[in-house]
């Protein structure tokens, strides 16, 4: 008797199916990548930013933009400090701003991106034109800070143009401890005479608007996802729907 041998092959259709389907993995893993690089905070882009206080961060009053322009509002966020602490730039840049402006010491610093920070009350160890670099010193805390609950507050606020934004999103934080203050008054625009400046460095104070419209804060809202969230989530449903075993009809 003759025993024949059976070998069984998968069909050539199977084969390619296999085939294109590790190839779907790997540009799937590979976009996944990519997007997540590209699209959310990495180590180096948080090392870019530093507090401008030492220590633990501590805000006697966040950051709320006004709903309309000349409307009330909190334009930035305010940090517990001592008198005389040392106030550092939070990221690379020059001084656009180091002057006495309606009688507070203000400093700004402008970076990249059109991004400027600024600092106040201050008292400017640096000078118009000067470069700095994240954590250098620019300048020393000074007391007086409308509404502080502590011996001194600094003021740290960041615009793009003329658009306020949130200067915490800078950073890449833990939880960040936040004093409970009681109610503020209504915050109004006045006019300050201060010192001349650059066009667009001085700021009329943490408090109050300029003749722009401000922005709304340049941050993901409340229970929406980030682009790289949404991205990956999308990314990651294409790839279980490819993988998934199909059903017979």
């Amino acid at each position: 008797m003759v025993h024949t041998r059976r070998t069984t092959l998968a069909p050539a259709a199977d084969r390619g199916q296999r085939g294109s389907v590790r190839t779907v993995i790997r540009l799937l893993v590979g976009s996944i990548l990519t997007v997540w690089v590209l699209l959310s905070p990495t180590a180096a882009a948080a090392a870019d930013w530093v507090l401008p206080l030492d220590g633990e961060p501590v805000v006697t009053r966040a950051f709320d933009p006004p709903a309309a322009p000349y409307g009330p509002g909190h334009r930035g966020v305010d940090l517990a400090g001592a008198p005389g602490q040392s106030v550092r730039a939070a990221g690379a840049g020059t001084i656009g701003y180091a002057a006495v402006l309606a009688g507070r010491g203000v400093v700004t610093v402008r970076h990249s991106d059109g991004l400027r920070t600024t600092y106040e009350p201050v008292s400017a160890a640096v000078q118009v034109g000067q470069a700095v670099q994240p954590g250098q010193p620019i300048g020393s805390l000074q007391t007086g800070h409308l509404g502080c609950p502590v011996s001194a507050c600094l003021h740290w606020g960041l615009l793009r143009g003329e658009a306020y934004l949130d200067p915490m999103s800078l950073l890449s934080l833990g939880p960040i401890r936040l004093l409970p203050l009681p109610a503020f008054p209504d915050e109004r625009p006045f006019a300050g005479n201060g010192a001349a400046a650059p066009a667009g460095d001085a700021v009329t104070g943490p408090a109050v608007t300029g003749p722009a419209e401000f922005a709304a804060r340049d941050s993901t809202p409340a229970g929406r996802l980030s682009p790289a969230v949404t991205a990956v989530t999308g990314l990651a449903v294409g790839l279980v729907a490819l993988l998934a075993p199909s059903r017979p009809p």
